[in-house]
């Protein structure tokens, strides 16, 4: 795993990650409508935030965030899932 126990780096990643699997699906982080976020320390949400705002520019999705006792790996310290629209056309 990279930079563990590092909030902003494993941020970049998660959003980097939704964001290509978004549009391998034919959709992007801008369709996002909610995101949910399990950190395992409040303290780092400010961390958390800054990135999550340079990936959501302007008004953001709604959104949950929860402090979780750990994640399924350690030096993990963030777990993102999203809600999004993928729009089909035929």
């Amino acid at each position: 795993m990279t930079a563990p126990d590092d909030i902003r780096a494993q941020t970049e990643r998660i959003f980097d990650v939704i964001g290509a699997l978004l549009a391998a699906h034919g959709s992007s982080l801008s369709e996002v409508a909610h995101v949910r976020t399990f950190l395992t320390d409040m303290d780092d949400l400010a961390g958390y935030a800054e990135v999550r705002r340079r990936y959501f520019p302007g008004t953001p999705p709604a959104s949950t965030t929860v402090e979780v006792s750990r994640l399924f790996m350690p030096g993990v310290v963030v777990e993102v899932e999203v809600t999004a629209v993928a729009r089909v056309y035929a």
